[in-house]
């Protein structure tokens, strides 16, 4: 029988955002870019999770988007969002979204940056983001 524990070891250098204030109907990049280190055949992902209650009003919208590259000004989104929706609710320590970084990225790729775009007026709420092993 296998265990999945919940729980991640976190290295300072792979956090995206520490109780990171979402945007005020903006849009607001992750406060660090991490270098996650290329090629990652497929065993690292991008976690974003509440750091206080998250509440996207009906109408209203949270998009997530990861940005990659070479340098430290990452800004290919592979045309992908992570996330983007409307009319939830995440309580503090929930998981928001989760993406497994792609292993088809060029090698060269080896930072990563979220931007989280807001419709509405979100500027009490606060998430944690972080590169975690798989």
């Amino acid at each position: 029988m296998a265990y999945k524990n919940k729980a991640y070891v976190k290295d300072q250098n792979l956090i995206l955002s520490a109780a990171q204030t979402l945007p005020n109907a903006t849009s607001a990049d992750s406060t660090n870019t991490v270098m996650y280190g290329g090629n990652t055949a497929g065993k690292i992902k991008i976690v974003v999770k509440a750091a206080s209650a998250v509440a996207i009003a009906n109408g209203q919208y949270l998009t997530i988007v990861a940005s990659y590259g070479a340098t430290s000004s990452p800004t290919d989104t592979l045309d992908k969002t992570l996330l983007h929706k409307g009319n939830v609710s995440y309580a503090a320590g929930e998981t928001i979204c989760e993406e497994i970084i792609p292993d088809s990225l060029p090698d060269t790729y080896k930072y990563v940056k979220l931007t989280y775009t807001t419709t509405a007026n979100e500027s009490t709420e606060t998430v944690n983001a972080f590169v975690a092993l798989t």
